[in-house]
């Protein structure tokens, strides 16, 4: 349930001189320790990292009191900076008992299992800010819940009006409200298997479902299955279908309309990812011939004077690492998860984690330390969300 602890080096395990132990336990003597001031105690928890204010719940009751009231959460917002937005690798069928964060700024990676959410609860959907969405599996697929991981909270959301599989799902979070979205279409009938051409929307400020509208039926047959390839951008939620030659569908959520972008994708794209960069959409895959990729691109959608928007190629992964993704140019399984500067690039049968970092003047390439779930990448297909570590984000 802890985070994972990281090992002394060589030289931090030899044993300590009797000087040392003696300054050691003069320093640490519970007899003083044991005395601080509540107060005293709250000041040194607030100059933490959020990382280590996780594995600090589980040392006492108070303390988990503590560090999960309302006031110590407003007294930390006001002292922490936010930093970017952790990586959460999991299994895409288990993400309760399999799931590692990483966390750019100590550049490290956390052991990070979901299991006090209910054992069926086990789909990763999507997550914002410091929200994850999770849906249960086979018997509880219409059942979907909302959890923040650093606080361990977590509840059921109303069921839907029409109890749907396969749907397409995007969350909005409105940051000045401290609410969110939830937008759910297509799919097909729990009941009988049919086609749910209707769009649903859950505000959380009213806890409740609206039905918005109708989604035609060639739509609604493009986006069943690809709930992982959505993305929330100025208020509108970008769909990528299925299937060549592929096509972006966006949901206007002000408007309750879907349509579908009029700017065609390049031809014949290899694992194909939309993300969202700092209010801009990008389009992530690789391009090539029909059948062989020659190379993973990332393009943006831009408005070229003259011509209206197009999209533009920003970066191209470089080739020696282009070469270690795609030893068979005809594999079909890399997969891209983007949030803020940070585009992060891996697949299920690979145990490496490339990142590309746009904050840095010239763009940075470059290997993650080895994720902890890298001895299971074989076993289960891997989905890569962003949440940021937050305290405050209520479920």
């Amino acid at each position: 349930m802890e985070l994972s602890i990281t090992k002394l080096r060589p030289e931090q395990t030899e044993e300590p001189s009797e000087e040392d132990k003696e300054a050691s336990n003069a320093t640490m003597d519970p007899a003083i320790w044991g005395r601080l001031h509540g107060e005293l105690v709250d000041r040194i928890l607030l100059c933490l990292p959020i990382a280590n204010l996780y594995s600090l719940r589980c040392v006492s009751k108070s303390w988990d009191t503590t560090i999960k009231s309302t006031s110590f959460n407003r007294m930390y917002l006001e002292k922490a900076s936010r930093g970017p937005s952790w990586l959460f690798m999991c299994s895409s069928f288990n993400c309760r008992d399999f799931t590692s964060a990483y966390d750019p700024v100590q550049n490290r990676w956390h052991n990070f299992p979901l299991t006090f959410l209910p054992s069926c609860m086990r789909f990763p959907l999507t997550a914002v800010g410091g929200r994850l969405f999770v849906r249960g599996g086979l018997t509880n697929a219409g059942v979907l819940v909302v959890c923040n991981p650093m606080t361990r909270s977590w509840r059921v959301l109303p069921p839907m009006i029409h109890r749907r599989l396969n749907s397409l799902v995007g969350v909005y979070e409105d940051k000045r409200s401290k609410s969110y979205k939830i937008v759910v279409a297509g799919g097909t009938s729990e009941s009988g298997g049919e086609y749910e051409c209707t769009t649903e929307v859950y505000d959380s400020l009213s806890n409740s479902w609206k039905v918005t509208g109708k989604v035609r039926r060639e739509i609604t047959v493009r986006i069943t299955w690809w709930t992982s390839k959505t993305v929330f951008c100025n208020g509108v939620l970008y769909c990528l279908t299925s299937g060549r030659p592929y096509s972006v569908i966006a949901y206007d959520l002000k408007t309750a309309t879907w349509d579908e972008v009029a700017v065609p994708p390049p031809e014949f794209l290899f694992c194909t990812f939309l993300i969202q960069r700092r209010n801009r959409l990008f389009l992530v895959g690789g391009a090539g011939t029909e059948r062989i990729c020659e190379h993973v691109h990332m393009w943006e959608l831009k408005q070229v004077d003259g011509e209206g928007k197009q999209w533009v190629e920003v970066e191209k992964m470089p080739h020696e690492y282009f070469q270690i993704f795609f030893k068979e140019r005809t594999a079909t399984d890399l997969k891209c998860s983007g949030h803020g500067d940070l585009v992060y690039f891996y697949k299920d049968s690979h145990t490496q984690v490339l990142v590309c970092d746009f904050s840095k003047k010239q763009t940075e390439w470059r290997w993650l330390p080895k994720c902890p779930l890298s001895m299971n990448f074989l076993k289960f297909s891997i989905r890569g969300l962003f949440l940021d570590p937050t305290l405050d984000a209520s479920v």
